[in-house]
């Protein structure tokens, strides 16, 4: 009996393949034999649809203009993405509206007042052959750090290097005292977010900070800058937020809770994620200046309106047949720095063309068994805003039924397929880049992916034990609330290369056309990948959610731990439950895989049904209601973003080991054993 509701042709297709099939079913995770036949023809169906042509148009319309958040233009583009899930036949369009502390630059001055006056120019120059770089400054908009504090401070300047704790130590140790002072650092290397490098100024009593970026450094001697090349020219400016939203991201003024219209505020002095010194963004050449003169004293003068703005989140859903509450949530955010062709106007492209050719399926007649849900998230940029906000308005719903966010940020900069998810989602991640093409090679995306490692050994970092997938998710994008606040499992994917246009006004349509994408067949590719990945967990018979490898990732996690020995000396008594913890919930994963493979071959409607309802509990059990020390609305206790947004597995323990103390990693090593617990639970 089919299970789910196909247009004609593909009905026709899959009952021909049945009546051929003479071996087992092809091998889909999830899917009994029966359904993995009409599920193969569907997704032939599907990779058909995506088009150059339509992901060009739409790309030109999102990165054709500066499009900040709250501004004119994204308002604009929100009607736009409204207009197209509604003409693709998404249903239930919402557009929700937060209002939010959205700050926009009203003046912002970098001047050296000794030995000699000069002033930065904060300009970036437009470059040959790309007339939209030559948009005027009251286009573009003054270059700023998004929640600075407002103010002037006239004082010396010290060179900080990448502004990492070790290196205010390095000065400490000679002599160098930087409170009071202006510091310059450096935005390369691995403690990348500026929001961490202000966070660190600002607890060592600088008055205020300059971060520079240095596109040579970046490229080591690689290709050549833009426009002959996809780095940075010197006269690169990235601008972007210095929120501290590894503690908590969202609007700074409604910490936890949602921003919806006459929601409570706290005063800007009482937000924990607003830093309290002054911060702006220079260019390499301006940097320059300052380092090459004798005893610098810089004068800033930063000034941001501080206005409360509304933001839209743009909404739709094609609704399921069966579990109709069940959501496959996937998405994108709208708002850019500028044009933003790359970041992310290459997946808003992406978006337009899923919602596109997914909403052509349900215009056939065909409706996927669980509700699938397209999210347009608004103000990224400043601090994860809309997404986070429409989590916390939506917690309660999002807690009964979100089986997976799917998450694109910045689309395809070049053809390195990466994906970084919980390992619950390896298995199905490899099968679709299986299924899909590589556009350059002709091979499969997952063949592409193996053979660029194996020529680029240590260029990516992947986590075991899966080849394909990295398996220690990161923050910074709109995958965050769901995954460390809601307990819900997260894949984000995307075609990457050399992209050093980050956040400035080289971030342009041609720039994708001739360097990033040229032909937008990577663009293709992504949305044939994330169609794909969206169909197999809205149409499966048993939610492919693979625990097994999630309880074996944490296991290795856990050896990982032991050999450290601050954390042998401090958990000793906690270790033996926590290896109990382990083993218990891989014993459980492995339990539940054999009742599962049974039901599946058997084709038991009711086993599968009630085997579901325990998946949609395990990555929530994962969660503590306690959060983490020091920043509670992160609640996930596998991972968690350090303040760089790099990954931290097993936050709880391995801040307390940063922090030595000992107490603590006893607890936290107590409460982790108790989340695995809770997990083999609803396994069991």
């Amino acid at each position: 009996m089919w299970r789910i509701l196909l247009p004609s042709g593909v009905v026709i297709a899959a009952l021909a393949a049945l009546a051929a099939w003479e071996r087992p079913g092809p091998v889909m995770f999830g899917f009994t034999r029966e359904s993995a036949v009409v599920q193969t023809a569907l997704e032939r169906d599907f990779l058909s649809q995506p088009s150059v042509e339509s992901i060009r148009s739409e790309h030109r319309i999102f990165a054709g203009e500066p499009h900040v958040a709250g501004s004119t233009r994204d308002h604009e583009l929100m009607i736009r993405t409204r207009e197209h899930f509604a003409e693709s036949g998404l249903e239930e369009i919402e557009v929700t509206t937060h209002e939010v502390l959205l700050p926009w630059a009203e003046d912002v001055v970098v001047e050296m007042v000794a030995p000699v006056a000069w002033r930065a120019a904060l300009q970036e120059e437009p470059v040959a052959g790309d007339h939209y770089t030559a948009l005027s400054p009251e286009h573009v908009g003054i270059p700023f750090h998004a929640y600075s504090a407002s103010g002037e401070v006239t004082a010396p300047i010290v060179d900080v290097g990448e502004g990492h704790p070790s290196d205010y130590a390095a000065l400490e140790r000679r002599g160098t005292d930087v409170r009071g002072r202006i510091v310059l650092a450096r935005s390369s290397g691995s403690y990348s977010y500026r929001g961490f490098k202000v966070l660190t100024a600002e607890q060592r009593g600088a008055a205020g900070i300059l971060i520079y970026s240095d596109p040579a450094e970046e490229r080591r001697g690689g290709d050549a800058p833009y426009p002959d090349g996809p780095w940075g020219p010197e006269g690169r400016i990235q601008r972007g937020a210095i929120a501290y939203d590894f503690l908590i991201p969202g609007d700074p003024l409604t910490p936890g809770w949602a921003s919806t219209p006459g929601a409570r505020r706290v005063a800007r002095d009482e937000a924990i994620s607003l830093p309290r010194i002054l911060s702006a963004p220079l260019s390499i050449v301006d940097a320059r200046t300052i380092l090459a003169a004798a005893n610098p004293i810089v004068r800033m003068r930063v000034r941001l309106d501080d206005r409360i703005r509304p933001i839209w989140t743009v909404t739709g859903i094609v609704r399921g047949s069966e579990q109709s509450d069940d959501l496959i949530i996937v998405g994108n955010h709208r708002d850019a720095w500028i044009y933003g062709a790359v970041d992310p106007s290459g997946g808003s492209a992406a978006l337009m063309e899923l919602a596109r050719t997914i909403g052509a399926l349900r215009k056939a007649g065909w409706r996927p068994k669980r509700s699938i849900l397209f999210a347009s998230w608004d103000a990224e940029e400043f601090a994860l805003t809309s997404s986070t906000e429409w989590g916390e308005q939506h917690a309660a719903r999002l807690a009964r039924h979100a089986v997976a966010y799917i998450n694109v940020d910045s689309g395809a900069s070049g053809s390195r397929f990466t994906a970084t998810a919980v390992p619950s989602l390896n298995r199905t991640l490899g099968e679709v880049a299986q299924a899909v093409r590589d556009p350059r090679t002709g091979i499969s995306v997952a063949a592409a992916s193996r053979d660029r490692r194996a020529q680029d050994r240590g260029a990516l970092q992947f986590g075991a034990p899966h080849e394909l997938v990295d398996n220690r998710p990161r923050g910074g994008s709109d995958s965050t609330v769901f995954l460390n606040h809601l307990g819900v499992p997260v894949a984000d994917i995307g075609f990457t290369g050399p992209y050093g246009v980050y956040h400035s006004i080289y971030d342009t349509p041609l720039w994708v056309e001739r360097l990033g994408d040229p032909g937008f067949r990577y663009h293709v590719a992504l949305v044939q990948i994330w169609g794909l990945l969206t169909l197999r967990l809205a149409n499966a018979d048993a939610l492919p959610l693979d625990y097994e490898a999630s309880a074996a990732q944490i296991a290795m996690f856990i050896d990982q731990l032991e050999g450290r020995p601050a954390f042998a000396a401090a958990a000793a008594s906690a270790m033996a439950a926590l290896r109990s913890a382990s083993a218990r919930m891989e014993r459980a994963a492995a339990q539940f895989a054999r009742r599962r493979d049974a039901a599946l071959a058997a084709d038991d409607a009711r086993t599968l049904h009630d085997l579901n309802g325990k998946l949609i509990t395990v990555e929530r059990a994962l969660v503590d209601a306690g959060g983490l020390h020091g920043r509670p609305w992160y609640r996930h206790l596998i991972y968690a973003p350090k303040f760089t947004y790099a990954p931290e597995v097993l936050p709880g323990i391995a801040e307390a080991l940063e922090g030595n103390d000992s107490d603590r990693i006893a607890r936290e090593t107590e409460r982790l054993a108790a989340a695995l617990v809770r997990a083999a639970r609803a396994l069991e």
